[in-house]
């Protein structure tokens, strides 16, 4: 008994000291010493980086908030509902905000109710298990805790039940990247495989009624899965969506992936900073494009085909797993020549898989776990092909 208690106060103490280290490491990313010539000591650290993403996803998060709670409002207006189950609605009952749809307010702190919850489970779920891999090899805690977490839970639904959030964290973080390592050594970005064993062990997750719009008795689908269940645009314009809408955020959708112009001024930044690779992100564009393009020739076979590129990049979280998951530089490739492949596959792979799979139409989240999959492919590829063509230079030895 007192080897066992000792060993669960020292976890608890790794744990808190986690959560310390990495609200302090947020606010003042710790530099990564450089003892020896010829390396340049700089500001830059791998805390740091990670931290760059997720401040650059804070008008996509803004705007994403405000949008699930006016869905909730407008639903609520829509049934008539004057009192509202659980402790979201007392709180919000509480601080005299109510559910106006039109108030930006009401509608931001509604969607933050939802959004809070799920978070800290992660983040909790997810310190502990950090803690615990931290004790066990007696090293300093992994850097991208906060980043891991915080994309988790942007790409879930407001609806998301607490136990699976805590499931799917632990998943992404165990066998995404700490049983290699951690930072710098997985093979899949740890959020977003996180999100793919949920989607897999819980079909009701995307398609359960109120996970989108979480207001009882009502079930709104995302655009998406109206556009490719009902076959076309013509069902989404009844229901006066149009593109504007979709590109600002005002839709069902995931904490993060609704606003197209928020992600855009995230990705801004990113590529400003050089945190990003631009080469990624125009590679998946012109992926998409092109593979869109292809099936408009076939539009005849079917009219899903016939879908304009430019609503591809609107629909579902293609611009959101574009700009903060497949430019993850640990899970994609590399090499200058092979981001721009990687990004190829990426955009063409999330039209192949949205037009062709008839069980889930989100393409995005397939292809950039197979795009990485090739990764370490793609770059090779590339190398060898660069020493070859340096070995039939003129003058180079045989």
């Amino acid at each position: 008994m007192p080897v066992i208690a000792s060993t669960l106060s020292t976890l608890a103490g790794n744990w808190s000291s986690m959560l310390v280290a990495q609200a302090r490491a947020f606010v003042h990313p710790v530099a990564i010493p450089r003892r020896t010539a010829p390396f340049l000591h700089s500001g830059a650290s791998a805390q740091g980086y990670w931290n760059a993403f997720v401040i650059a996803s804070l008008p996509a998060w803004i705007i994403g908030l405000w949008s699930v709670g006016h869905q909730a409002n407008l639903a609520i207006a829509q049934l008539g509902l004057r009192a509202l189950p659980g402790w979201q609605a007392g709180v919000l009952t509480h601080l005299g905000v109510g559910f106006e749809a039109a108030s930006p307010l009401a509608c931001f702190l509604h969607g933050l109710l939802w959004f809070i919850p799920i978070f800290a489970v992660a983040l909790l779920t997810g310190a502990a298990w950090q803690a615990l891999f931290s004790a066990v090899r007696n090293r300093p805690p992994d850097p991208g805790l906060i980043y891991a977490c915080w994309f988790f839970t942007l790409m879930l639904p407001a609806g998301t039940p607490l136990y699976q959030a805590a499931l799917g964290i632990s998943f992404g973080l165990v066998f995404g990247k700490l049983i290699f390592g951690g930072s710098g050594r997985y093979l899949f970005n740890p959020a977003l495989l996180g999100v793919a064993f949920l989607v897999f062990s819980y079909p009701d997750l995307v398609f359960g009624e109120g996970n989108w719009v979480p207001v009882p008795g009502y079930d709104q689908p995302t655009v998406l899965e109206l556009v490719s269940d009902e076959g076309g645009l013509m069902v989404i314009t009844g229901l006066d969506y149009d593109w504007t809408d979709l590109f600002v955020g005002d839709r069902p959708g995931a904490f993060g992936t609704t606003s197209v112009l928020g992600i855009l001024l995230g990705a801004a930044w990113l590529v400003w900073t050089g945190v990003a690779s631009w080469r990624v992100l125009l590679g998946a564009m012109a992926g998409m494009i092109m593979a869109s393009l292809v099936f408009n020739m076939a539009a005849s076979a079917h009219p899903l085909f016939a879908l304009p590129w430019y609503w591809h990049g609107a629909l579902g979280g293609f611009a959101f797993g574009l700009v903060f998951i497949a430019t993850d530089p640990v899970a994609g490739a590399t090499t200058r020549t092979g981001r721009w492949g990687f990004g190829l596959l990426v955009g063409a792979l999330t039209v192949v898989i949205r037009l062709a799979n008839p069980s889930y139409h989100e393409g995005v989240m397939f292809s950039i776990l197979l795009a990485s999959t090739f990764a370490p492919l793609i770059d090779w590829a590339v190398v060898a092909r660069h020493i070859a063509k340096r070995q039939r230079a003129p003058g180079a030895h045989p």
